[in-house]
């Protein structure tokens, strides 16, 4: 059951962006088979750069996006499951009436969206809080620590990480083990009551999510 579990986590988990900019936050696309996306390479241009078209492609019982495969030529969100209706972007800039978005995460590409009744922005505090799980980055070492500082008592930990977020402090998040992991991580022999560790390092994410289980 642990293996099958974490399996799946990993099926969800965000891929690594390690030369895109955090930006101020993310923005979500609540789309149905009539959505429409216009971006634009600047706020006083009228004609979009780029145009995505969603329908109900009945073949796969879910909403796709028209021409799919040459689009994401140029189309690297932060999260595009469509399937989970999951449609997230970095945003570097909000303004009363648009969103600056990273449209590559690969090459950090941006255009310009406007703030419509289906745009939602979060901040990364309550994007990772609204998450199913956290986990640290194995690439990255880290400890987990009593307090957000890097000289506060180690937290000594076994098992699979597989975290909530509490809250954000600076480059750290408060972090503890929800009753799913705990039950379901066998492995998981001490699990976290109250911890801290980074979710960033400079501009760099030292963590990865799980928007789904």
């Amino acid at each position: 059951m642990r293996l099958l579990i974490f399996n799946i986590l990993l099926l969800f988990s965000t891929q690594s962006w390690s030369q895109t900019d955090l930006g101020i936050g993310l923005v979500s696309i609540d789309f149905d088979d009539q959505t429409v996306l216009e971006f634009y390479s600047d706020t006083l241009d009228t004609k979009p750069e780029k145009v995505i078209e969603f329908f109900d492609d009945r073949t796969i019982n879910s909403w796709n996006i028209k021409n799919l495969e040459k689009q994401q030529e140029w189309l690297k969100p932060e999260v595009l499951w469509l399937d989970y209706f999951a449609f997230t972007f970095r945003c570097l800039t909000k303004t009363d009436n648009w969103f600056e978005l990273i449209i590559n995460n690969e090459n950090g590409e941006t255009y310009w969206l406007k703030k419509t009744e289906k745009t939602k922005f979060n901040n990364w505090e309550d994007y990772l809080k609204d998450m199913f799980g956290v986990a640290r980055l194995s690439s990255f070492s880290q400890k987990i620590r009593t307090e957000p500082d890097e000289n506060s008592k180690e937290i000594e930990y076994q098992g699979t990480d597989c975290f909530v977020v509490e809250s954000m402090k600076g480059d750290w998040i408060k972090i503890t083990t929800p009753d799913y992991c705990d039950e379901n991580f066998t492995d998981s022999k001490t699990p976290i009551k109250s911890g801290w560790i980074k979710w960033r390092q400079g501009n760099k994410m030292i963590i990865e999510y799980f928007t789904t289980s």
